[in-house]
Parts: structure tokens; C-alpha cells; sequence
């Protein structure tokens, strides 16, 4: 029975080192867990700041150029205008005021390209546009509809006298 009582002691006495020795050990993995997160949490918010600040730069050197391309496509829509009211000053009086209406139409559509452009490029200066992924492709589109928009303003330019040829 001594034995009994000995070996019981024995075995209880070995579970509580165990118990408390496991338990002190959890307590320090959940200690390393909790700052190994915080170190992880800091390293993606820097990640997250570092790639805004690349995707920024990014689409701020490619704005510069879309500009640059668009402001010379300005000036020459604007020179074509300029050049086509003189060609239509030497038509009758009959013609002279259909081309005029028409280049009116024409040149408030190129007014309001200048603008547009105008706007946006004072969005950039300003910060007012949020950079991410999503910045990129709404630049993108931008692009495309102002690309697209003066195709068909050069394209009504240069057809302004084909379609009116009787």
C-alpha cells in the first residue's frame, strides 16, 4: 500500500512539473506569436506604403507623358481649326456660315478636351487622386477615353469640306 501511495505521489508530483512547465512554455510561444504579428503587421503596412509610393511615381511619369502627347495634339487641333476658318472665309456666303457652325461645334469639342485634360492635371498637382492599383487603371481608362475622343475630333476636323462637297 506504501507503495501505492509512494508511486501515486510520485506520478501527481510528475504531472504538475509537466502542467506547469507546459503551461510556463505556452505562455512564452503565445508571448512570441503576439510580437512576431506586430512585426508582421509593421512589415505590411511599410510593404503597403512602399508599393503606393512606387504605383504613384509610376503613374505619375507615365501622366507626364500622356500630357505632353495630348497638350502638342491640342495645338494641333487648334491650328487646324485656325487654318480651316481661313479656308472657310474664302467660300460663299452660304457655305461660310454651315462650316463656321460647324467648326464652332468642333472647336468647343476640342475647348472641352483642353479642359478635361486641365482638370486632371490639377488633380496630380494637387494629390487629389488616391494611388493604387485602381488609380492605375482608372488612368488607363482616362486615357483611353481622351485618346479615343480626340480621334474623332481630328477625324470630323479633316472630314468638315468631304462632307459637305455637293
Amino acid at each position: 500500500m506504501k507503495t501505492r501511495i509512494i508511486f501515486l505521489t510520485i506520478t501527481v508530483f510528475m504531472a504538475g512539473i509537466l502542467l506547469t512547465g507546459c503551461g510556463e512554455k505556452s505562455k512564452q510561444d503565445a508571448k512570441e506569436v503576439k510580437e512576431d504579428l506586430k512585426e508582421l503587421n509593421k512589415d505590411l503596412k511599410q510593404g503597403a506604403k512602399d508599393t503606393a509610393e512606387e504605383i504613384k511615381i509610376a503613374v505619375n511619369n507615365e501622366w507626364q507623358k500622356f500630357k505632353t502627347a495630348s497638350e502638342s495634339a491640342i495645338e494641333n487641333t487648334e491650328k487646324e481649326i485656325k487654318d480651316l476658318r481661313e479656308k472657310i472665309s474664302k467660300t460663299n456666303k452660304k457655305e461660310r456660315e454651315k462650316f463656321t457652325k460647324q467648326l464652332d461645334e468642333l472647336e468647343q469639342r476640342n475647348i472641352i478636351l483642353k479642359d478635361k485634360l486641365n482638370v486632371r492635371t490639377r488633380k496630380f498637382k494637387e494629390n487629389m487622386i488616391e494611388f493604387n492599383e485602381k488609380a492605375k487603371d482608372s488612368e488607363k481608362e482616362f486615357e483611353r477615353e481622351f485618346d479615343r475622343d480626340m480621334q474623332e475630333l481630328s477625324n470630323a476636323l479633316k472630314d468638315l469640306f468631304k462632307d459637305n462637297v455637293d
